[in-house]
């Protein structure tokens, strides 16, 4: 299966993308097409493909991910809105607005806390 997302153009390729990595990439970049690999020419020099972990605007994007902005991420695609997410905590919006903006550190158990509720490795959420 391939995965391909235009501007910037990413390429994956597996024999199974996960939905959450699928998501993701729609969150972030509108329109994610599906083909098989098959469907895709190779020769094509318009497709031209080098690692994503290669191009520029990957590292400068990597460079900006945080703590929060993983919260962020994860609680929308999990479709819920930080009211939701305090409830489910036992915490106010507040808290969690803070922890998204980075005004706020998230420590280890609270980490814990976000990856049992995103159903994520609290790890997305702690380093």
């Amino acid at each position: 299966m391939l995965a391909v997302v235009n501007q910037p153009l990413i390429r994956i390729e597996a024999p199974v993308i996960p939905h959450d990595l699928v998501s993701f990439l729609r969150l972030n970049y509108g329109k994610v097409e599906i083909v098989n690999s098959g469907d895709f020419a190779e020769s094509d020099p318009d497709n031209a493909t080098m690692r994503v972990e290669d191009m520029n605007w990957f590292k400068e994007a990597n460079a900006k991910i945080t703590p929060g902005h993983n919260l962020r991420i994860f609680r929308r695609m999990r479709e819920m809105t930080q009211q939701e997410l305090a409830e489910k905590l036992e915490i106010s919006k507040q808290q969690i607005s803070n922890m998204e903006s980075g005004r706020s550190p998230i420590g280890k158990k609270m980490a814990m806390r976000l990856g049992k509720a995103l159903n994520r490795p609290y790890s997305n959420f702690f380093w």
